[in-house]
Order: structure tokens, then C-alpha cells, then sequence
């Protein structure tokens, strides 16, 4: 059987890296396959962004675009199909929503980058963690912010974009700003509903995982 795409999405700070990892540790915990990733990845695209977010190289807002969709193309056909081929769930770090919230806040039509990504997959599920942006801003400033972080304007944009995109296609929405175990709480049972993970085994697995 084919396997589930589950993109984890918002505004740098919002607790992706954290909650992608408990999501993990607990549908691994109940016997299932799973493979974690990220965006940008490792590839020739990917590296080339990270640069340019470190502000080791300058590129135009539409350059910046094209390369996301480039790196998300060859993250699709190396990583994420074979995964799910082999029946696999795949929880994505960013993904094509990241794009359809940061581009356009740097000034790039959104429909330039809906076209720009439109041979690769939909997820079959996709979360939209959010909290306020003097928040997530309090959070990546001890870590260094990169280009995309530093400005609270910018991200304010970022996390209105997600928010637009969740209204218009009907995506979960997920406050972080509490405590990490209730979030992971509501994570769980996103997916849980998604995956048709019995609730007993729900309970039972959110208990064991909970000092995960």
C-alpha cells in the first residue's frame, strides 16, 4: 500500500523541528514505518539556499522561489516517492506551503509559485503550527536568525500567508504557544483521525510517548 505525506508547517519559531520529531518517536513507538525529512534538504538546490540564507550569497526574491521548487522537485523524486512507495509515512518538515508563505511575502506572485510547484505531490495531510509572531521571533533569536527571521515585519507576512492559505483550503491550525505536550497533544490527534489509529491506542500511545 501506498504510504501518507504529512507536511508540518509555519513561521520560523513556531516548533516544527520539536513537534516533527515527537510525531515520529510516536507513530514509530506503535510499530510504524516512518521517515523524517526537511526542507531545504542537502541537494546542489538545497545548500545553495542555505547560503543565501546565511547571507554568504545574494539572490533575487524569484531566483529564491525557483530554487525551493527545484530542491522540493529532486527531495520528491529521490526521498519522498520511494518512501511512500514502499508504503511509508513520510512527515516533512516545510513543504510546498512553506513556499506559498515566504515567496510571496518577499514579494513573488503567488501564482508564479503555485505554477512553479505544480508537478510535485499534494500532502495527504498537511498542519499549520502557529503563535504569535513576538513570540517565534523571542524563539529563533538565541539560535541566530537567518535571513528570513530577522525581521518581525517579514515574518508577521509569513504568518499571515499561512493563516490566508489555511482559510482558503481548509487546513488544521495549531497553536503552539502552550505547553509542548498539549501541542504534541493536538498533533496526535490530527494524525491519529488521519491515519484511523484506534483512540484506545491513541491513549495508550500518547501516555507512553508522553516523556518523549
Amino acid at each position: 500500500m501506498r504510504g501518507m505525506l504529512i507536511s508540518l508547517e509555519g513561521p520560523d519559531g513556531c516548533g516544527k523541528s520539536t513537534h516533527a520529531r515527537l510525531l515520529s518517536e510516536w507513530l514509530r513507538s506503535m510499530g510504524m514505518r516512518v521517515l523524517l525529512t526537511k526542507e531545504p534538504t542537502n541537494s546542489v538546490f538545497g545548500t545553495t539556499i542555505k547560503k543565501a540564507l546565511g547571507g554568504r550569497i545574494t539572490l533575487p526574491p524569484e531566483a529564491e522561489a525557483v530554487l525551493f521548487a527545484a530542491d522540493r522537485a529532486h527531495h520528491v523524486s529521490r526521498i519522498i516517492e520511494p518512501a511512500l512507495r514502499r508504503g511509508m509515512i513520510v512527515i516533512s518538515e516545510r513543504y510546498v506551503h512553506s513556499s506559498l508563505a515566504y515567496q510571496p511575502a518577499r514579494g513573488v506572485p503567488e501564482d508564479f509559485v503555485r505554477e512553479l510547484n505544480r508537478h510535485v505531490p499534494r500532502p495527504d495531510l498537511t498542519i499549520i503550527l502557529d503563535a504569535p509572531t513576538r513570540e517565534t521571533m523571542r524563539r529563533v533569536k538565541p539560535r541566530g536568525p537567518d535571513l528570513f527571521e530577522r525581521s518581525s515585519g517579514f515574518q508577521g507576512a509569513v504568518r499571515r500567508n499561512y493563516l490566508k492559505l489555511a482559510r482558503e483550503e481548509g487546513l488544521t491550525v495549531i497553536d503552539t504557544s502552550g505547553p509542548k505536550e498539549e501541542v504534541q497533544g493536538r498533533i496526535r490527534e490530527v494524525v491519529a483521525r488521519a491515519l484511523k489509529i484506534p483512540r484506545r491506542a491513541t491513549c495508550l500511545s500518547s501516555r507512553k510517548a508522553a516523556g518523549s
